[in-house]
């Protein structure tokens, strides 16, 4: 077969024409994964619900996005829904279920929007390094800790459980949430700490220092800085370098989620 017959078969890798397709991609680069993450994190969820219809099989995902499988099966469609924190409405429209719902507003909400995702959708299978002690090694003395080691391994982050405590979030910042820019600019996963709510007056100290702030707001979920107002309002403060204006609501309007403790910027 020539270069140019087989430059002309199939369609270019991430292009498609099938709203499905479209919808997932959408989410698959909002949260950085790959194929190969939903292939195995399919896998995983086939086997905690005892559901081997749940996995996707990386031909399978090819042909769904592309629409040679036009409507997949409730199992798979489930593990789309959980792996890529989609909604079944969402979902359901794609695939015609609520013709009535434009796909391209779908679309651009799903991009636009700022949301918390599941933890799992940012340590999936990522790995850090463990020390592992010596059996004798005395650990009320202090001493250099690789005298008291006996080797190091490589540990799943998934499998940590205890270091992500539930009072820990994680947020991805949408494409049209400006309000942080530069300190969380769009596409950044940020990790909010739930405990955190408190608003300290700012005293004059730089953005680098002041409390950026996860909070859902009668305009939609948003990272940015606060100030409290006579009257009991609440204002929003952006960023000086992202150009937004400052927004008052009554503090009751304002849900303050957490503050951000630290900021995963996008690749």
């Amino acid at each position: 077969m020539s270069q140019e017959n087989r430059s002309r078969r199939g369609r270019p890798r991430h292009e498609t024409t099938s709203p499905l397709g479209r919808l997932i991609l959408a989410a698959m680069k909002l949260l950085g994964l790959s194929y190969k993450d939903i292939v195995r994190e399919s896998e995983r969820l086939a086997h905690v619900n005892n559901n081997p219809d749940m996995r996707i099989g990386k031909s399978t995902l090819g042909n769904i996005i592309s629409g040679s499988i036009h409507q997949p099966g409730t199992a798979k469609l489930d593990s789309l829904t959980i792996i890529l924190n989609l909604s079944r409405t969402e979902t359901d429209a794609a695939i015609g279920l609520q013709p009535q719902r434009r796909l391209r507003e779908q679309l651009k909400t799903l991009r636009a929007r700022t949301r918390e995702i599941n933890p799992d959708a940012v340590t999936r299978h990522r790995s850090i390094m463990v020390p592992i002690l010596r059996d004798d090694a005395k650990l009320s003395e202090s001493q250099f800790l690789e005298g008291a080691l006996q080797e190091w391994t490589s540990v799943e982050v998934e499998y940590l459980s205890s270091l992500y405590p539930p009072y820990l979030g994680y947020v991805v910042i949408g494409e049209q949430d400006t309000n942080a820019v530069p300190v969380a600019p769009p596409g950044s996963r940020v990790l909010v700490n739930k405990l955190l709510t408190k608003v300290l007056p700012p005293e004059n100290v730089s953005f680098h220092e002041r409390e950026l702030f996860y909070v859902l707001t009668p305009r939609g979920p948003t990272c940015v800085y606060l100030e409290y107002a006579p009257g009991d309002k609440i204002v929003l403060v952006p960023h000086p370098l992202s150009g937004n204006l400052r927004e008052e609501f009554a503090a009751n309007d304002v849900t303050i989620v957490g503050q951000v403790v630290g900021v995963l910027y996008p690749e």
